[in-house]
């Protein structure tokens, strides 16, 4: 690495000293592929600096923790994509978002923990390492790890699990069974990794009776004060909810209704609690400061760092947790989409009936100090129900067999929360709220896309995100390109190889017929009804 302490005064497009040998492996390896090297001699030598991030991708966006100033940098590969950061970089700057999907590279994915130098120096050496290699999907890299954990990551460690990196944070992907190295073994296959069997029984125990999964990294933050209602209301697309204690999903949009944050809120006695993506922790923090008022009357508490998050679900879940929790689990008194103060295992904490997995569950959103200590009581008392502990790779599973959208891969600021087939996420008769203009415009003139579930015919390769979706060869509009996925995987319970896509208007008919294209090959495909486990949601309101 060069300029560690920062790149020096006046320093623009010089070059560096000449530095041969570090070369010199190199050159002798290409003489020897190439005899005629041996003899050419060397005419001359450009060394100059190349600038990189943590995670190889640019930096354009807005800058964290500042008002109007913005980014674009770490170009590693230079003036190639001056064009495409420059157009987008000017529209967000001048009409407030860009007309693409840019959180791959917008400044505020890093953490603090992931913006020390130590961990710049050691991703970066990484990331230059890795530039012409293959390169695979579930890609963990092991530089500067672990960066962030949870007090149980010791816990899960013992247990064999198999991590991966979020935002910093160190989260169980798998757990590999005894005796195994618990290290993703990666294929373009997704049928023959080493986990998609593992991955496959830790969803069928979850389906069949209680899960244990640490969701420590989700963002938290508390809104209080006179005006905070308000402010909310005017935030959101969704109305907040009207009695203590009850839980909705709600989106902030941009002024064109793309989706900008998805966040579960809470109304407490004196106080909103609002959960959101753990990778969004600064993003979703600027955008709760962009429309707050500044006359006292909120304050905003980032609160991530002082809570962990531990999920129980599965048909047993109440069955456990009415073991250790001072508290009635029924479905009389504990409703889907509510939430309690109560104690379990003598720790104070805020269960909230709601989980990403479809199932009955609840979140248990509790002093991070004190989360070892509820964890072990969990894990005692789930004995008796065969407790399994699953990983973020089962939640991804489940979460398609339900056509739940994810923020960053099916809900992003370029499609509409509209074309993202969330309008009951969205309450027109509010007065006012950021893009409801935009959306009364394309719900008029009709939405120009629209999100399906689709299932695929495939051998030993699932979907992941960003596969044309095509109409057959034998329509009417043979082979065209109507439509992408956004994300993918196999649903291990229903055994179906599973995509989410957007489409263009007209195609999202339950039965009609696609083609999605996977390592080259256009896959029959077709759409099926939006959540294919449990369509009526029985679990859920179990």
């Amino acid at each position: 690495c060069w300029a560690l302490d920062g790149v020096p005064e006046g320093f623009g497009q010089e070059l560096l000293p000449p530095d041969l040998e570090r070369l010199e492996p190199h050159i002798i390896a290409a003489g020897e592929r190439v005899p005629l090297f041996e003899t050419a001699g060397i005419k001359d030598h450009i060394n100059g600096p190349i600038s990189y991030t943590p995670d190889g991708n640019p930096m354009v966006g807005p800058a964290w923790g500042l008002r109007n100033f913005w980014i674009s940098e770490g170009h590693s590969f230079g003036i190639t994509a001056a064009g495409g950061s420059g157009k987008h970089l000017a529209e967000w700057i001048i009409e407030g978002s860009p007309s693409i999907d840019m959180m791959g590279v917008d400044p505020r994915r890093f953490s603090a923990e992931q913006s020390t130098r130590d961990f710049i120096k050691a991703k970066n050496e990484e990331c230059y390492e890795h530039v012409f290699i293959i390169h695979y999907d579930f890609e963990e890299r092991p530089a500067a790890r672990p960066a962030k954990t949870s007090p149980v990551y010791d816990r899960h460690k013992a247990l064999n699990a198999a991590f991966g990196q979020r935002y910093g944070w160190e989260r169980p992907n798998w757990f590999a069974p005894e005796g195994t190295e618990p290290l993703n073994k990666y294929s373009f296959h997704t049928r023959c990794t080493n986990w998609f069997e593992k991955v496959g029984q830790e969803v069928r125990a979850v389906r069949e009776n209680v899960g244990l999964l640490d969701l420590t990294p989700f963002t938290k933050h508390e809104i209080t004060g006179p005006g905070a209602e308000e402010y909310l209301n005017k935030m959101i697309a969704n109305r907040l909810p009207s009695k203590q204690g009850g839980t909705v999903l709600a989106h902030a949009l941009t002024e064109k209704g793309g989706v900008e944050s998805e966040f579960t809120i809470t109304r407490e006695a004196d106080k909103f609690f609002a959960v959101s993506s753990g990778a969004a922790e600064r993003h979703d923090h600027d955008v709760l400061l962009r429309t707050m008022p500044r006359d006292g009357s909120v304050a905003l508490k980032n609160i991530t760092l002082d809570y962990g998050t531990l999920v129980v679900c599965g048909p047993r879940s109440r069955d456990l947790l009415s073991k250790i929790a001072e508290a009635d689990m029924s479905k009389e008194a504990f409703p889907w989409l509510t939430s309690q103060r109560i104690t379990v295992a003598g720790v104070p904490l805020l269960a909230m009936r709601v989980n990403f997995v479809g199932e009955l569950g609840w979140e248990l959103h509790h002093p991070v100090d004190q989360q070892i200590q509820l964890f072990d009581a969990i894990v005692e008392a789930g004995k008796e129900f065969g407790l399994t502990h699953f990983g973020m790779y089962a939640m991804e599973s489940m979460r398609l067999e339900k056509s739940y959208r994810m923020w960053g891969a099916d809900l992003t600021r370029e499609y509409s929360i509209l074309e993202a087939g969330l309008d009951r996420f969205v309450q027109f008769k509010k007065d006012n709220f950021v893009g409801k203009e935009a959306l009364l415009e394309q719900k008029e003139a009709g939405v120009p896309q629209e999100f399906i579930t689709l299932e695929i015919d495939v051998t030993d390769a699932d979907a992941m995100g960003s596969e044309p979706v095509f109409l057959p060869g034998n329509s009417a509009s043979s082979g065209e390109m109507i439509g992408r996925a956004t994300s993918g995987c196999y649903g291990h319970s229903i055994g179906k190889s599973l995509a989410l896509a957007y489409v263009k208007t007209g195609h999202g008919e339950t039965g009609t017929e696609m083609e999605v294209e996977i390592l080259g090959e256009r896959c029959p495909a077709r759409v099926i009804n939006e959540s294919p486990c449990d369509p009526e949601n029985k679990k859920l309101r179990a």
